[in-house]
């Protein structure tokens, strides 16, 4: 299983570079869901195996199934979407950010997660020295690298793409990088990494950026990382992309992303308290099996959101969950983030430094969903497996109060 999952840290992180020429691999987050669901049944009935988790990854998969019941209660009420496939295919997204931590954790318990990190945390730094190297070529002259044009300045993609995936990259390889124990160039590295966070020239990137001096103070000064902390950085991001929010808003009904933060706000309030269920909004499920909601409400014409062009359709998350969940779903949600918080708590209690680089990747996420459907899509599905595996031992403390112990013979 280790083999497994060193392979797979490379073919997950390089999936957007190689789709092109491996197009089998767009497919690659619903396998590794269904593998993980395999895994782990079989792991949970096989008699020699007893299972420990923390009350709080219960509690998420407890959540999640009060997640799906209250999508599905919102198909059986007001049947908008007519296509079953498409009900089952969004089910299916939508599991994977739970499946691909709680159920990680489950089929990683024997492996050697050190000596994981230790492999691919040294790979890591070689593609962050590769990544710049060229990231320096292509700032002399373009060399085929670039993306769009943002503040005068070409924004830089390497081998993506698109510009986000790289941010995504990045992050993992220094979040991976800081679990590891410091090497004696590190710090170059995690200069490196920040200036091509910083070239992609995006929102995320730079708001990611505020996040990481942010926590490096909070180390500094705090006796632990609470979710108080995590709160002020979303205050202080808002807050550094406020003039975009606006720009974004002023737009109202005529662009697709906050044509589908509006949209999605009436979805919840007509639809309270369940929403509209699966496979009706704001993902690209939506719009492969075109839901009747974006004619009801005029958002057909919209560009990027039409019938036949469609691929701004899922450009975010939120609208997506209170909209297709309603405003119960919304809170069922943030409290399984709650709960995947308590759990890296809890898991990397012991090490600071691994712990502070898993909230950062909890965090990014978050940053993420503003702008993207991280948490139905491949790149959110891998960074919660990274949580789980790659950043070293979590493994449980069982004389904790809060562990949960089961096996069945």
């Amino acid at each position: 299983m280790l083999f497994v999952l060193n392979v797979l840290f490379d073919i997950f992180i390089f999936q957007n570079c190689l789709i092109a020429y491996i197009p089998q691999l767009g497919h690659i987050d619903e396998l590794f869901t269904f593998m993980l669901i395999i895994l782990s049944v079989f792991y949970i009935f096989n008699g020699k195996n007893k299972i420990s988790m923390y009350s709080s990854e219960v509690k998420s998969i407890i959540l999640f199934f009060c997640l799906l019941l209250v999508g599905v209660a919102g198909n059986v009420m007001h049947k908008i979407q007519p296509e079953k496939i498409a009900i089952y295919k969004d089910i299916l997204a939508i599991s994977k950010f739970v499946v691909c931590y709680t159920f990680t954790l489950i089929v990683s318990n024997n492996i050697d997660k050190d000596l994981l990190l230790e492999k691919v945390a040294k790979r890591s730094r070689i593609y962050v020295n590769i990544i710049f190297t060229f990231l320096i070529l292509n700032i002399i002259h373009d060399i085929g690298m670039s993306s769009d044009i943002r503040y005068g300045i070409r924004s830089y993609k390497f081998l993506y793409q698109h510009p986000t995936y790289l941010v995504s990259a990045i992050v993992i390889f220094l979040c991976v990088i800081l679990s590891d124990n410091r090497k004696k160039f590190d710090n170059f590295i995690i200069f490196e990494s920040i200036a091509i966070l910083f070239f992609t020239l995006r929102n995320k990137a730079f708001v990611f950026i505020l996040g990481y001096f942010f926590m490096k103070l909070v180390m500094k000064y705090a006796k632990s990382i609470k979710i108080r902390y995590i709160l002020i950085l979303a205050v202080i991001g808002i807050f550094s992309t406020y003039n975009k929010i606006m720009e974004y808003a002023s737009y109202y009904l005529t662009a697709a992303r906050p044509a589908l933060f509006i949209v999605g706000y009436k979805l919840a309030c007509k639809y309270i308290p369940f929403g509209s269920g699966f496979g009706t909004f704001a993902s690209e499920i939506s719009g492969d099996y075109y839901s009747p909601i974006y004619y009801e409400y005029g958002i057909n014409v919209v560009s990027g959101l039409e019938e036949t062009a469609h691929s701004y359709i899922g450009d975010t998350f939120w609208p997506y969950v209170y909209g297709q969940f309603g405003f119960l779903g919304l809170i069922i949600f943030l409290w399984i983030i709650l709960n995947i918080f308590k759990s890296i708590q809890k898991r990397y209690q012991y090490n600071r430094e691994i712990q502070s680089a898993a909230f950062l990747l909890l965090l990014y996420i978050l940053i993420a969903s503003t702008a993207e459907a991280i948490f139905t899509d491949v790149t959110g599905c891998f960074t919660f497996a990274v949580i789980a595996t790659y950043l070293g031992n979590n493994i449980i403390d069982s004389d904790s109060q809060e562990c949960v112990t089961a096996s069945i013979e």
